[in-house]
């Protein structure tokens, strides 16, 4: 067996030993360049994780596995993993590196969805740091995305594989029209052939934070040729989840390079979200007044949405901070099935043939139409339950072609001229399996948010739909979030 290629089985990994002393013991995951394995070094009796080449080829894969080395070698941080040693085995490079026990942050988000700002911001704090140590000994990571970032035990932040790295200084090992990366997380002037810096790894940095408060990216879309549109253009949904980090996300995610804020910026931005302690650092004395001038109106910004996010979830209570409230609103028919002294303060429950939720006080009620729908509406807004009208099984039982191809009420967006979508996310709620997805539409001259998923209960699809104004995102996933959270079935 060549050194290139992986072991046939776990038993002839456990008799692998690599350079006479690192002992492969399992496989732990594999990337565009290689596969790690679990290891041990029995020299100095710990473990290891050790990289190892794809394939046999030599050349430039072997130079890429070389300059990982180097990059993370260069970076002396406890946000960037630690390279123990490089290893030539039959002419092939391994390297071995620090095993760090826990999860991915790509495997967090698939696990449990979009994480607490507070949390976000701790972990984005470590990352940017580890970003700004590497940029200030001239590597640019360019591959910044959850899969690479470590969530080890005791709360530590680690980011890795600097397997697509740029040194200053070192000849380029991408050819000419050669692209490397991952699309939606790289920056728009990689994408249009300009030198990276220090702020297309911001970039990247902004799009993960994204993620972890909206739990989706913001502009991955389902062809490749769509992703790097969206990119280019920098159309995205709009943050609706963040509250303090928002200003941030999207300062980090404007076009020109420039006019990012700087790593130490971000640092005391996250810093003061994530509440952690330790005076921010004194900026360097080159930076820009402007620069300055945005990370203070940056916080005082961060500062001021996180004050007035609570008074504008009030919706549907008739307050005057109301955005949904109305001075005429519509009257509930008296025959209405509720119980308002058992909801949250500012809705009443509703319930149907099959299921029970919480709306907001004062909506629409309308009948059961000829499309099965139970529709709620004040306005511009409107939610939408659909209980069983449809079986799995007629989808061939899967609830993402019933989301992705038939099911009707997402057909406007499938006519539409214009429109876009975050991508399908199987999930799981209350024990029932799901799919969920959010979508915009052109329709009737305005652009329509819509918020959808779907659960298979009892072998019936059970439907749950938000729709408002594209430009009032925050309020229709604040009535949506709270209907699915207290929507369940009924007999």
């Amino acid at each position: 067996m060549t050194t290139g290629e992986e072991p046939e089985s776990s038993a002839a990994t456990g008799q692998r030993l690599i350079g006479g002393r690192y002992r492969l013991t399992g496989r732990l995951g594999a990337g565009g360049m290689g596969t790690v394995w679990a290891g041990r070094d029995t020299l100095m009796d710990r473990e290891v994780a050790v990289k190892q080449a794809r394939t046999a080829a030599a050349g430039p894969l072997t130079a890429r596995i070389l300059r990982e080395a180097r990059a993370a070698a260069r970076v002396d941080h406890p946000a960037v993993v630690t390279v123990h040693d490089v290893v030539v085995e039959d002419g092939h490079p391994w390297i071995v590196m620090e095993r760090v026990h826990g999860e991915s942050l790509a495997d967090r988000l698939d696990r449990g969805g979009a994480l607490p700002e507070r949390e976000a911001a701790r972990i984005g704090t470590a990352v940017t740091e580890a970003l700004a140590a590497a940029h200030a000994r001239g590597v640019l990571h360019r591959d910044v995305k959850p899969g690479n970032v470590l969530l080890g035990n005791g709360g530590r932040v680690v980011l890795t594989d600097f397997g697509i790295a740029y040194i200053v200084g070192e000849e380029s090992l991408t050819r000419a029209g050669e692209f490397v990366g991952s699309l939606a997380y790289t920056a728009p002037e990689r994408m249009g052939g300009q030198r990276p810096g220090p702020a297309s790894d911001m970039w990247s940095l902004g799009v993960l934070l994204y993620e972890m408060v909206e739990a989706k990216s913001p502009f991955r879309r389902e062809s490749m040729e769509a992703t790097v549109g969206a990119v280019l253009t920098g159309r995205m949904p709009p943050p609706c989840r963040a509250a303090a980090l928002a200003p941030l996300i999207k300062a980090l995610l404007v076009a020109d390079p420039a006019a990012r804020p700087t790593a130490q910026a971000v640092i005391e931005a996250l810093r003061a979200t994530a509440g952690s302690a330790g005076p921010a650092r004194r900026p360097p004395v080159t930076r820009s007044r402007r620069r300055l001038r945005w990370a203070a109106a940056l916080l005082s910004t961060a500062a001021l949405v996180a004050v007035t996010l609570p008074l504008l979830d009030r919706f549907g209570d008739g307050s005057p901070s109301s955005p949904v409230s109305s001075a005429h609103p519509t009257p509930k028919p008296k025959n209405s099935p509720s119980t308002p002294q058992t909801a949250a303060k500012g809705y009443e429950n509703v319930s149907g043939p099959g299921f029970e939720l919480e709306i907001p006080a004062g909506w629409r009620h309308h009948g059961k139409n000829a499309d099965a729908q139970y529709r709620y509406t004040r306005g511009e807004y409107e939610l939408v339950v659909v209980p069983g009208r449809d079986a799995v099984a007629d989808y061939g039982k899967s609830l993402m072609v019933y989301q992705r191809e038939y099911e009707p009420e997402l057909q406007p967006f499938r006519d539409s001229t214009w429109a876009t979508s975050t991508g399908l996310r199987a999930f799981e709620a209350g024990g029932h399996q799901g799919v969920r997805g959010q979508f915009t539409w052109e329709g009737k001259g305005e652009e329509r948010f819509v918020l959808n998923r779907v659960l298979d209960i009892d072998g019936r699809i059970h439907l749950l739909l938000a729709i408002g104004p594209e430009a009032d995102r925050d309020t229709v996933t604040r009535f949506y979030d709270h209907a699915a959270k207290t929507c369940k079935p009924s007999n």
